[in-house]
Parts: C-alpha cells; structure tokens; sequence
C-alpha cells in the first residue's frame, strides 16, 4: 500500500470541510529530486484561496483536506475515515495512476458508501463529486463508476481538456487557463456544498475497506436488452426510440436522454454490483440456460418484440425459463402512441410469454402488462427486481472457485446484499416487474 500524508487543513471539530481532494502521490525518481507532490499542493491551496473569496466561512478554518506530511498507520487511517465522513464534496484527481492507487479507491469507496447512505427515494444519488483531470484519461480508461461522474463547463476550455490542471500549472503561458479551470471548479465545489449538504456520517473502518477501482467479480449483474434495432424495425414501427444495437433502445424517449440499459446500470450500480450491458443476441440464452447463469441477471424486454416474427424464438426461450435469479422487467411509455393502439395484442402476447409471473408476480409485473410501467415507475421496479433475483442466487447457488494455487489464502464466503426493499407483504418474490 503506498504512503500517504497528512492533513494540511486546520479543522474544528464540528466544521464540515467544503472538499476533500482525493489524489496519487506520484514518487521520486531518486532521492536528490525535488517531490513532484508539490504541484499538487500548489493546486489545492489555490483551490482553498478562490473558494475563500467566493463563500462565507469564516477565518479559522480550512476550507478543504489534503494530506502533505508522510504518515502511516491505524490512527493516520482514523483521520481518513473522519474526514471522508464529514467533508461535503469528494474532489477526485482523475489520472491513470489514480485509478491504479489503492488508498485513493479506499477514499473513493468510503465517500461513496455515504452518499449511498442518503440516496433517499429518488433514483438519482446526492451530486457531491466534482472530478477534476489532473492529466488526461481516455474514456476507455475509466472505470465504470467513473463514467457517470462528469464536470463539464465552458469554463474549463480546450486546454484543459488537452493538458489537464498538470499540463497547466507548470507552464506560464497558460495561466490565465489555470486560474479559469481553478475558478470553475471552485465554484462547482461551494454550490454543492452550500446548496446539496451532504449530511455527516459515521466514520466507517477505513483499514478494511476495498478499493472502488478493484472489479469484485462476485457481484456481477447482467442487464440483457431484448429489443430490435433501428434496422430491423417493421416499416410502420417509429424509430425514434431505437439505434444502431439493441442496447441503444430508450423507451422513454423524449422524457429520458439515455438508453433504458445505462439507466439500468447505473440503477445496479447503486446497489453495489457490477454490471454488465449485452443485447439478447450476445448474451441472452447464456443468461436463460438450464444450468443457470454465471451471475443474477434481469431481461429488459421491448413488448413491440411479441408482435415480431424475428423474435419468437427469442421469446420462446424466455418463456421456458423459470430461474428465479433472473428478472424480467417490460418498460412501457405511456406516451406512445403505437404501443397504446396496439395494447390488446401486446397484452395478449405478453400473458402468453409469462403468465405465472404476471398474474401471480408483483403489482407492478401485473401493471407493465398492461401498459403502464411508465418512467417514474422503472427505478424502483428495478431495484425490488434486483434484490428479489439476487437473494436466491447468493444464497443458493453454488460458487465454484477457481482452483487454489500453493499459498493462496482460504475462498472468502460470498457477501451477501445489504440493501432492503421497502416491504409490501402483499406482493411475490419471482423477481418480475
């Protein structure tokens, strides 16, 4: 584990620090040269001086948390653990070597595990992470928590998104560019802070928890899309809802801005496991074969697809499954008007695709067959589906790990979910929706 540092900020014990800057110590090459951090240092302290400007805190106190002076052990990881528990915005450092460091994984999983605490009801969690590129990362390198966490503004400029705040800081002909990129992400940070109020939590065990950016692959979730294309549309059938591959395929369009799988995701993501996007045609007969799956999985499932002759094999298969570690979830636009005038044959061929699981299934399995599993209605759908089809399948299926090596250490017991749905005693666990 690499070393960190301490703290430079000066905190009462009841002030909520604005920001906690999250980020990779890069070493020295050899002893003799100059510690590379400094930059780092330079950036956060111009970050506290802007934010200083343009809030009310009062003088005394720091307005962030950084660490600077070499520190290790139990009490230097209580420190942590206080801080990410009480600061109000996570400011990540993105670069490749963040996302390769343990203790800033650790960091990102301990902020993260707070703001999951107070997600409320909504299906959006507390916009309280303000990423900044300390140099530039691909898209392709982010991990796939990250994706999700964006800051972009104007602001920011071209150079910054060529350079990063690095390629900044170090040069002098840009540093009107550096103080835009500070001022913007100062701001970003105090109207977060003063606006969302991440409320304190407690400080969790910082020495045991897992990195963010270490895949658990026991926690896998698949998120199989069964829908067509925009090429294999009937004539009649409107394409505005659908793209070039089936995971393309809003059918809330244009209420919602992002393809129903990557709603999904997200929405799995939040309930801590790993997912993965497929259409049907790559992953879907693997996910509904006799022997059960790799993972608990759930079939995002087009109704237009029961009036398509291309797809009754498809569907045939789906209605011959009965893995209860499989959900099937139908989205439904209220506004479509094609759905809407073609209600009584979807319906009919929905009931002969699963009529145990939505007559007997869930309210809201029984309310998608007929049409009314509308967008406010998905998110929490999808969260009691993801519960109900992962409980059996952490509980009863069986993990075959792969074979020990010499000196490896014991298989750890598979975790178990945490997270509970709200209780409706009138309802069945067959993980429809």
């Amino acid at each position: 584990m690499e070393a960190r540092v301490a703290s430079i900020s000066g905190s009462d014990e009841h002030h909520q620090p604005y920001f906690f800057l999250s980020y990779a110590r890069t070493p020295r090459i050899s002893d003799k040269d100059p510690d590379p951090n400094l930059w780092v240092t330079k950036f956060y302290r111009a970050l506290c001086q802007e934010i200083m400007q343009i809030s009310r805190l009062p003088a005394g106190v720091s307005p962030g948390f950084m660490d600077q002076e070499l520190r290790v052990g139990a009490a230097w990881n209580e420190r942590l653990a206080k801080e990410l528990a009480s600061c109000r915005v996570f400011v990540p450092l993105y670069s490749p070597r963040y996302f390769g460091s343990e203790p800033c994984g650790k960091e990102w999983a301990a902020f993260d595990l707070r703001r999951k605490r107070h997600m409320g009801q909504g299906p959006d969690l507390p916009e309280v992470m303000v990423p900044a590129f300390w140099v530039p990362v691909r898209p392709a390198e982010l991990p796939e928590m990250a994706h999700p966490i964006q800051f972009h503004d104007p602001a920011l400029g071209t150079h910054y998104q060529e350079r990063g705040v690095y390629g900044l800081i170090k040069i002098n002909r840009y540093r009107d560019h550096y103080k835009s990129v500070v001022d913007a992400l100062a701001r970003r940070i105090v109207d977060l802070a003063e606006n969302v109020r991440l409320p304190p939590g407690k400080p969790c065990d910082f020495s045991s928890l897992k990195s963010a950016f270490v895949p658990d692959r026991g926690r896998r979730f698949q998120i199989v899309v069964l829908a067509p294309t925009r090429d294999t549309l009937p004539p009649h059938r409107s394409q505005r809802q659908y793209g070039a591959v089936a995971t393309d395929w809003n059918p809330y369009y244009p209420q919602c801005d992002q393809p129903i799988a990557s709603l999904a995701a997200d929405i799995v993501r939040d309930l801590g496991f790993e997912p993965e996007l497929w259409s049907y045609a790559e992953q879907g007969e693997d996910l509904l074969k006799q022997d059960g799956p790799a993972s608990p999985g759930v079939v995002l499932l087009d109704p237009w697809v029961v009036l398509m002759p291309g797809y009754q094999a498809a569907l045939s298969y789906l209605r011959r499954s009965s893995h209860p570690w499989v959900g099937l979830v139908i989205p439904w636009h209220e506004d479509d008007e094609q759905l809407a005038a073609a209600t009584d044959q979807i319906r009919a061929g929905l009931h002969a695709l699963a009529p145990t699981r939505i007559e007997r299934g869930r309210l809201l399995a029984r309310e998608a067959a007929k049409g009314t599993l509308a967008f406010g209605q998905f998110a929490p759908a999808l969260r009691q589906v993801v519960f109900t089809v992962s409980r059996p399948y952490l509980r009863d299926t069986p993990a075959f790990p792969p074979r020990p090596e010499p000196g490896d250490a014991p298989p750890r017991r598979r975790d178990r979910l945490t997270w509970q749905p709200p209780e409706n005693p009138g309802e069945r666990d067959d993980g429809s929706a």
